[in-house]
């Protein structure tokens, strides 16, 4: 990974990965573009697999931008943080399902001669690089999974669907000459009942978008997300079954304060990560931002050496 031009001792540079055909087993995925930052300090060590992180359902790389600040100036690694294909400002597609997502991944670590990399992902990220490291354990140093497992998703998120549905119905009704501001005002009580919490909230407005036409839509892609929502959210754990271990060190942080990891979807996680740590963080879901300090701490140890 080559990057020039850096005026500050921690910037992060953007770029774009040309789509293009990636082999998964017996399958071609059409692989899209991935808009991405690189964090980097000058103590940080270029011969170290870099920390690829990509973010969960609905957010982009630009919310995890204070944290990855934090582990590249901590730690001892760069840290690339990435949209995925449907979030963003990566490409759009009609496909969404963790394998495509960990074919994006496997194309970017080739794309950028990154050879092998250290795998970070939250929920829908996380399991999109569960899916990468256990198809091709050679490009994935050690894993970092952010409460999330193969196992189970609590009844409430399984119910997130209705969200992107009514994202495909409300995007409609917003008036045209609305400013971008108003638009997002006018489109929150069509959410309010339906997502409970207020960061969750902020998060689906603020995907909101208008384009250079005038017209209204949004970052992410509701209807591709919908698409793959029975292999990414409901039956995730049969699209890798049969699948061989992945022997690496894997560290799963937990959030206590939700349902995604419980005792039975931590069995199932050793399955298939059989050198798996769990750290359990006193947090709902987003545990990066709730606790950023020991989260950050966390992954800098993890990734000492």
């Amino acid at each position: 990974m080559v990057l020039k031009h850096f005026t500050r001792n921690l910037v992060a540079l953007r770029f774009t990965v040309l789509g293009r055909s990636y082999s998964s087993g017996d399958q071609s995925i059409q692989t899209v573009k991935m808009d991405y930052a690189v964090y980097k300090m000058p103590h940080s060590q270029l011969k170290q697999p870099p920390i690829l992180l990509m973010h969960g359902l609905s957010a982009s790389r630009t919310n995890w931008r204070r944290v990855s600040r934090k582990i590249a100036k901590r730690g001892s690694r760069p840290v690339i943080a990435v949209d995925a294909r449907n979030h963003g400002k990566s490409a759009h597609s009609p496909q969404h399902t963790p394998k495509h997502l960990a074919a994006d991944a496997a194309a970017f670590i080739k794309s950028h001669k990154l050879n092998r990399i250290v795998a970070l992902g939250h929920s829908m990220g996380g399991r999109a690089l569960m899916t990468l490291a256990l198809t091709q354990p050679e490009m994935v140093e050690r894993a970092i999974f952010v409460d999330i497992t193969p196992g189970h998703l609590p009844d409430e998120i399984l119910n997130m669907s209705n969200i992107f549905k009514t994202m495909i119905e409300v995007v409609e009704t917003i008036p045209k000459k609305f400013t971008l501001s108003e638009g997002r005002k006018f489109i929150v009580p069509s959410f309010i009942k339906l997502v409970k919490n207020d960061l969750d909230l902020i998060l689906v407005i603020h995907n909101l978008r208008k384009t250079e036409s005038g017209d209204f839509d949004w970052r992410s892609n509701p209807q591709a997300i919908l698409n793959g929502w029975q292999e990414t959210m409901i039956d995730y754990e049969k699209t890798i079954s049969g699948l061989g271990p992945y022997q690496g060190e894997t560290l799963l942080i937990a959030a206590l304060k939700t349902k995604f990891v419980t005792s039975d979807n931590v069995k199932i996680m050793n399955r298939y990560f059989p050198n798996l740590r769990v750290e359990y963080l006193d947090s709902e879901h987003k545990v990066h931002m709730e606790q950023p300090e020991k989260f950050v701490n966390l992954v800098v140890d993890f990734t000492k050496t």
